[in-house]
């Protein structure tokens, strides 16, 4: 495996997996969004190199995005339960 797969394909698949596993459990919408941004700000200096900081504010955007669609939709699900 090399930086390649590590970067477009474990990656944000992960961040996205784990966005929605993360805020349904937490119920925060801000989590998972800094956990991927810590987490690619680490990968960026130890695995890749500085051009990776665009995908960095990439893939936090990303999760924040999905953050948002799970609390929403988690709400939705809650207030239609009552």
């Amino acid at each position: 495996m090399d930086e390649l797969d590590l970067a477009f394909g474990i990656l944000p698949l992960s961040i996205i997996v784990l966005s929605i596993i993360f805020t349904y459990i937490f119920k925060k919408v801000y989590i998972m969004p800094l956990v991927s941004i810590v987490v690619s700000v680490i990968l960026m200096f130890t695995v890749f190199n500085l051009s990776f900081w665009g995908w960095v504010v990439v893939y936090g955007l990303i999760s924040l995005v999905l953050s948002y669609i799970t609390n929403s939709i988690r709400k939705k699900i809650d207030n239609r339960n009552k």
